[in-house]
């Protein structure tokens, strides 16, 4: 059903439509989340190392974000036979995953990994409790002794910040930009004392003292509301780059807030990031200097507040200017919390006369109502046209949904569907994937009895498409060439009947633990780990050894805007362009394994021409030994194609990612 070609007309499939100009046939639709399961909070040994870790340069995101408690337990182990030098280890990196949102009402609603579905709004009025101390991001218990105002400047007659601490909203535990660690990129050293300084100095001289293992370092409890977990995740996504699924996650483990206040917290993040171009624009009315020149957390505040005033309908506007003033009470001081009171009373005193303006040129109005980057806006208009590209923007800001994928080595879809009825889960046959359900309610499917038996997997439904353009067959060779988190690899053990060899390749070997919990869950015993390049797997296996390999290439991610939120803000062109030339490259390197009469087959989760059908063209152009080799998906028969080959998915058709999958065969 694709075509070979990039002048937009259709070659393949009875039934295609290209997009035009206007693309006028787009039809806008909702969204889902493959519902990951939230990550493992950090020990308290691991936080304390962290304290000492200076933000990366430039507050731009580090891929080598991410760690876990072992990690802590082995350096700490390391400290009581061989001394402890103070450097913390670098963290390795991982993919952002996002929570689960639950949708109620008209408007969006969003939930997390541990949210159980419940419905946005439901905690209206709750109540401030005490501020959380030492949260994760902008914590509010780093705040130093001086109170600042609203600009980051201390009040006068303040008293200066304590040696050691953040000031406040600065994210917890990492030293100020003008910092001597931070401008030197060093990591900053812990004390000298003759007494133990970090937490896990302190447990690793107990367990030398006692001649036994160090205990493993308990997880505390922070006493915080929905909003206060809410806004110290928004500030630290502001001003450390943070990823705003992972810290809200670590947050929501440390605070265990009820499932509505979860689902709330939840929402005001996702939702904030989303919004936040609108919001800013409305804000900047009533601040004389401009909300971008806002202390980090102030401008979270108020961006939060106003998210809740404008999007959010059982939220009461007074309850949300309340909550407001009490929380800039006791992380500022008087004067934030009145001028904070002040802009949000006269946001309310506007009412319905609060609009964007009607003259703006098309680009210009679709970026502002529907908060995306001018020049995304642009570049989508010029490859899908005006109404398709205003479809996808709002598409962005919709919920997703909740997907499952049907393991058919335990149990039948319509089996499943049984089961989850039983359950009182509302559910139904995905329309895009054979082994797909949608779940329209009830709750995290991670926490299910059903997931850990491992009757299903939690699946994009566009990305349950790959393996089927893959076409794996029992008994075959079959390469996976960047694995991780291994849901595509179990898909194919599934359809490959868990007979044969599948190779699960990742860059990183921290990742492989990802793809062997899946494995393990799903009862396969087919796949295999290996750690390495892609780029460089032409040189560990023999050529034209596999059956089948899938590149399932890093990309710009614009096809999974509504899922990460904050992508779109940090994503620039020059991103898409970088990308694109690894993404040949890496084509180029691993087609070579792929044996006369196989398939390769290359998917991004992208709606970028330049990274999908225009890659995918110059590769054909340049390998003659391989050919488009379209496949039958009949959902997709009477959605616009762009022309090209491979089949797009664009978030506004079906609810699900942005997705793009090109089959190529190798000639006999």
């Amino acid at each position: 059903m694709s075509g070979n070609g990039e002048n937009g007309k259709k070659t393949q499939g009875a039934g295609i439509r290209m997009f035009g100009a206007s693309g006028k046939n787009a039809k806008p639709a909702g969204g889902f989340d493959p519902n990951k399961p939230a990550e493992k909070p950090k020990s308290s040994a691991r936080k304390a190392e962290d304290n000492h870790k200076p933000s990366s340069a430039g507050g731009k995101k580090s891929a080598d974000r991410r760690g876990n408690a072992s990690g802590a337990e082995m350096r700490i182990a390391a400290k009581q036979g061989n001394g402890a030098s103070g450097k913390p280890a670098a963290k390795s990196g991982g993919k952002p995953a996002y929570g689960n949102r639950a949708s109620a009402g008209t408007k969006p609603a969003y939930g997390s990994p541990s949210s159980d579905g419940s419905k946005r709004g439901n905690s209206a009025g709750t109540g401030i409790g005490s501020q959380a101390s030492g949260g994760s991001g902008s914590g509010a218990g780093g705040r130093a002794s001086g109170k600042p105002n609203a600009y980051g400047k201390s009040a006068p007659g303040a008293r200066p910040a304590q040696s050691g601490k953040p000031a406040a909203g600065q994210a917890a535990g990492r030293p100020s930009a003008g910092s001597a660690a931070a401008r030197s990129g060093a990591a900053a050293q812990p004390p000298r004392s003759a007494k133990p300084t970090s937490a896990a100095e302190r447990i690793a001289a107990k367990a030398s003292k006692s001649g036994g293992e160090a205990p493993r370092p308990r997880r505390r409890k922070v006493d915080a509301t929905a909003r206060e977990v809410a806004l110290n995740v928004l500030a630290g996504v502001d001003e450390g780059g943070a990823y705003s699924n992972l810290l809200l996650n670590r947050s929501l483990q440390q605070a265990e807030l009820s499932p509505a206040d979860t689902g709330l917290a939840t929402e005001l993040v996702y939702g904030t990031i989303a919004r936040q171009a609108t919001l800013d624009y409305f804000l900047d009315r009533f601040i004389k200097s401009g909300v971008k020149r806002l202390n980090p957390w102030v401008r979270a505040l108020l961006r939060m507040s106003l998210y809740q005033i404008r999007y959010l309908d059982r939220i009461p506007p007074h309850a949300a200017v309340n909550e407001a003033v009490e929380i800039a009470k006791k992380r500022g001081h008087e004067g934030i919390a009145s001028m904070i009171n002040g802009v949000l009373r006269s946001i309310l005193r506007e009412g319905e006369a609060l609009t964007l303006p009607q003259d703006l040129p098309t680009a210009e109005r679709i970026a502002l109502e529907h908060s995306h980057p001018l020049w995304l806006v642009e570049r989508w208009i010029a490859q899908y046209g005006e109404e398709t590209a205003e479809a996808v923007c709002a598409a962005n800001n919709q919920p997703p949904k909740v997907s499952i994928r049907v393991n058919p080595l335990r149990v039948e879809r319509d089996e499943l569907l049984r089961e989850l009825e039983a359950e009182g889960r509302e559910a139904r046959a995905s329309e895009l994937s054979p082994q797909g359900i949608v779940v329209e309610s009830g709750g995290n499917m991670a926490n299910d009895g059903l997931y850990r038996d491992g009757r299903y997997s939690i699946q994009d439904e566009s990305s349950m498409l790959v393996a089927e353009a893959l076409d794996p067959q029992p008994g075959m060779s079959v390469l996976d060439c960047c694995a991780a988190p291994g849901g595509k690899t179990a898909h194919i053990a599934e359809k490959m009947g868990d007979k044969g060899r599948i190779v699960a390749n990742d860059l990183h070997e921290h990742k492989q633990k990802l793809i062997q919990e899946q494995t393990e869950r799903l009862g396969l015993t087919s796949v295999e780990s290996s750690v390495g390049d892609a780029l460089a797997l032409k040189d560990r296996y023999e050529p034209a050894s596999f059956d089948r390999v899938l590149l399932d290439a890093p990309c710009s991610g614009f096809g999974v805007i509504r899922r990460k939120p904050d992508l779109r803000w940090a994503k620039t062109p020059e991103d898409a362009a970088s990308i694109a030339k690894l993404q040949r490259q890496m084509l180029n390197a691993v087609s070579g394994l792929v044996k006369p009469g196989g398939i390769l087959v290359y998917s991004t989760c992208t709606i970028e021409r330049e990274e999908n059908q225009r890659a995918v063209a110059e590769f054909l152009r340049d390998h003659a030994e391989f050919v488009d080799e379209p496949f039958e998906v009949p959902a997709l028969e009477n959605q616009p194609q762009v022309g090209g080959a491979g089949v797009q998915i664009l978030p506004n058709q079906f609810g699900s990612d942005g997705f793009y999958i090109a089959r190529l065969r190798r000639r006999g």
